[in-house]
Order: C-alpha cells, then structure tokens, then sequence
C-alpha cells in the first residue's frame, strides 16, 4: 500500500501543507481534503475559489462543493449557496449528518447554518473591481432594479455575454480539486468552486455533482474534475474515469480516454481532471494543447510540494 499522500490542483501546491499535517498524526483522508481546501476558500488572492471569488451576473457570490468517501461511497454535496466562509465544511456536514446527497440554494444556507458553520462575506475589493468592470461594459447606464433583470437576461440570451466570458483572465475560471489516501488505505475527494465568473443564478456546474466533478471509491480510484461543468456532466466524467480504471484500464489510459470523451461532445469548451488509483498513483490530464497539465503531491515525507506534470489531450 502507498504511503499516505494527498495530491490538489492550484496555482501553488503550499495549501496541501494543512492535510499533509494531519495525515502525518494519522488522521482521516476526509479530515485531510478538508483542511488542504479550507486553505484553498480562505485565500482572496484566487478568483474561482471560495473568497473573492467572482459573482454571478447579478453580483451574487454563489458557492458549490463536495466532498466524498472512498471506503463507504457516501457523499455530501451543496450548489449554489451564499455566505458562508469555508463552503467545503457545509458539503462534510451533509455527508455526515444528512440523510441526503445535494443540498441547495436557500436549503442549503438554512442547513449549514443549523449544522454551525462558519458565516462570512466572501466579496473582496477584486471580485466587486472585476463585476464593475463587466456592468461598465454590459451597461451604458444601470436602470432602475425592475428593469435590471430582463436587461440582463435579454444580454444573455443575445450571446454578447460569452465574448466576455473570453476576455477573463484564466484565473477567473478554476475549481480546486483535492484527494488524499490516509494510512488505513481509505481514499477521498473534494471539490470546491465559486463557479464560472458572472454565471446566470442557480447555474450548477460540475463540481457539485456527484460522478461528474467528483468521484471516490476505495476499490478503484478517485477523480475529479475543473473547467467547463456542463461538459463533465454530460459526459459523468470523475465517475466515468474511476469506472473505466475498475474495467482493466490503467490510470493514465482512463485519464486520457475521459479527455477524448469531452472532445466527443463537440462543444466549446475545455476540460481537466486530476486522479488517483488503488496503488496510490497520480495523474492530471487536459483537453488542451497549450496549456502545461500539472497537480501538487505531498506525502507524509515530504518537505515541500512536488509538482507533477500530467498528460495533453488535445483534439
């Protein structure tokens, strides 16, 4: 069996330091993913992820996360949820306590704020710069709140809304993704979004869904999955990709097998996923050709982050 290891995708690797902590004092892989994630939210520099993470077209921060177990199957997962600091730690309480799988929007707020956690405001002076930016844009002159919403809604539909989408940086479109194996052997995932930058209200990617843009299963392997969602959800990708592992492909061959199936969908739009397998290897693949595919890997010997570099799948 590997040694204990927890692996992310994100600009630095330095945020797995708080999982790699407790998988060195023997604690759980979902305490783990949940640590490392936390780090991840709580972070205003980032943009796609927690706070400061950029609102939807009507300058609501929505959040949407999951997290699941690899020994007992069972998940925990919320969309579309305002206001709370660590959206992760919400998810945790629904695998834990909920008799459900997918909680949302205002039933969601109301059970995380039952269960005990932690509120807060996640805009930043960037996110509020960056929605500013796209109203001087959309808007010649912002009308009164009635008239605001069919205007933004008849923008759209015109489809003048996804020349913006380009004009975003890349870090304004990410999720975190983060998996470890503890050392009784036990996988898990998480996933943790704020969604695609100036998304329409009540928009739910990937990353909230179970087997699209999380999947975790001791027997065979975990992954999960950023970029455009709706793709990952056509295609069930972290489910997919685990599935294809438990049929007698190798890691690498389910990863770059899940790409092509994105590209099948023929679709706009790109896809990455990171994933682990029952001997405790790693992988990150994209469908992109011009962009490095890379995770972070820390195991319990490790001093710093290493990075890895993962496999290109482009069309």
């Amino acid at each position: 069996m590997a040694k204990p290891f927890i692996i992310g995708t994100f600009n630095s690797g330095e945020f797995l330091h708080a999982g790699q902590k407790i998988l060195n004092e023997g604690g759980t892989a979902i305490d783990a993913i949940v640590a490392a994630t936390k780090q991840v939210e709580e972070n205003p520099k980032d943009t796609s992820v927690g706070m400061g993470g950029i609102p939807n077209i009507f300058g609501v921060q929505e959040m949407d996360a999951s997290i699941m177990c690899g020994k007992t199957l069972k998940a925990g997962a919320v969309g579309a949820i305002k206001g709370f600091r660590y959206p992760i730690t919400v998810a945790e309480k629904v695998l834990e306590v909920a008799p459900h799988v997918l909680l949302v929007g205002a039933g969601a707020e109301f059970f995380g704020k039952a269960m005990g956690c932690e509120l807060g405001d996640l805009s930043t002076d960037r996110s509020r710069e960056v929605y500013q930016a796209f109203l001087d844009d959309a808007l010649e002159e912002l009308p009164d709140d009635e008239a605001f919403k069919p205007y933004i809604i008849e923008y759209v539909q015109k489809q003048n809304l996804r020349k913006w989408y380009d004009r975003l940086a890349d870090d304004h479109h990410g999720t975190v993704n983060i998996m470890a194996m503890d050392s009784d052997g036990n996988m898990a995932s998480a996933v943790s979004t704020s969604g695609t930058a100036l998304k329409f209200p009540g928009r739910l990617g990937d990353s909230p869904i179970i087997g699209a843009g999380n999947y975790c299963d001791n027997r065979h392997g975990a992954a999960a999955c950023t970029g455009r969602g709706e793709l990952a959800i056509r295609a069930s990708t972290a489910r997919t990709l685990v599935g294809y592992m438990e049929n007698g492909m190798t890691l690498e061959e389910a990863a770059a097998q899940c790409m092509r199936d994105i590209h099948n969908l023929k679709t706009p739009g790109g896809m990455n996923c990171i994933a682990i397998d029952r001997e405790g290897n790693t992988i990150s693949a994209t469908t992109r050709g011009d962009r490095e595919s890379y995770h972070w890997y820390m195991d319990v010997d490790s001093k710093e982050p290493e990075k890895r570099i993962g496999i290109n799948v482009p069309e």
